[in-house]
């Protein structure tokens, strides 16, 4: 079994779903590998157990450094039952399961494993690791090192780790959360006529909103942005009409959409009736 599958293995059976993140798991035992291969390492915390981490290999002369990032946090398991263990690190037919494998610890395995074998060559090309907490809600924890004046190396290039099929991808369309809320009122159910059903408010909207055209030209790769109606609450009992509803959207913009036409444009749809709040603001990107 290979290094980098056995780092991956190791990895998925350390629960770090995002919330409540603990990267720290899975970040202290990186570090304490890419100290070892003689990386020099700093911790940036975004919150307490959800720690940064910058490691920096120096190598020889004066070239710019090649960076590295990946993140350590996953998305939640989902209500489906699993048929695999999602911590189990399981290896079947030259595939290996768990929550995270490919979005991104397998990415992460592959990185550490192959900065710690430069380095113990005696590589002279220095090489930085960028490994963040928060990613799958809104890249918390690579905004809170930008913020950090010092807290990255120079770099000529940086490489992110994400499942691409080896196949190098030079951008991504953006990531834009909208929460929108609904306000009915409520009455008994056994008299709907005497209240608003914020949930039907809620519920006329979402296929409104899913049907939507962000509208713009086709990206030659990233492809059309699109809308995802993603959540929905309402409702704490049976026997009343909800007086309230959420929608929860996800969007994902060209790099280059006007981002405040789009919220205008969703809100105009939801209707007047209904309050919007940005939960995360992340523009697309593209590099030549």
């Amino acid at each position: 079994m290979s290094e980098a599958l056995e780092v991956t293995r190791e990895l998925l059976r350390l629960r770090t779903i995002n919330p409540p993140g603990d990267e720290a798991r899975c970040i202290e035992p990186l570090a304490a590998r890419l100290e070892a291969a003689g990386f020099s390492c700093r911790r940036f915390d975004l919150a307490p157990g959800r720690p940064n981490l910058v490691a920096r290999y120096d190598g020889a002369g004066d070239q710019q450094a090649i960076a590295f990032t990946g993140h350590l946090d996953t998305v939640p398991l989902g209500d489906a039952p699993w048929t695999r263990d999602p911590f189990g690190g399981e290896v079947l037919d030259g595939r290996v399961y768990g929550r995270g494998a490919s979005d991104m610890k397998s990415g992460v395995a592959a990185i550490v494993v192959a900065a710690c074998r430069h380095a113990a060559a005696g590589s002279a090309g220095p090489v930085e690791i960028v490994l963040t907490a928060a990613e799958e809600t809104g890249l918390e924890g690579a905004a809170r090192l930008a913020g950090i004046p010092g807290s990255l190396g120079d770099a000529s290039a940086l490489v992110v780790a994400e499942p691409t099929g080896n196949l190098p991808a030079f951008g991504n369309r953006g990531t834009v959360w909208l929460e929108i809320t609904f306000e009915g009122r409520t009455a008994h159910a056994s008299a709907p006529e005497h209240g608003i059903n914020a949930l039907l408010m809620a519920a006329e909207a979402a296929v409104e909103l899913a049907a939507h055209d962000l509208g713009g030209a086709q990206h030659p790769v990233l492809g059309r942005p699109t809308v995802t109606v993603s959540r929905i609450q309402a409702g704490s009992n049976f026997n009343s009409v909800p007086d309230r509803a959420v929608l929860g959207l996800d969007l994902r913009p060209l790099p280059d959409a006007d981002l405040d036409a789009i919220i205008a444009d969703l809100a105009g749809l939801a209707g007047p009736a209904a309050s919007l709040r940005e939960v995360v603001r992340c523009p697309g990107l593209w590099t030549d």
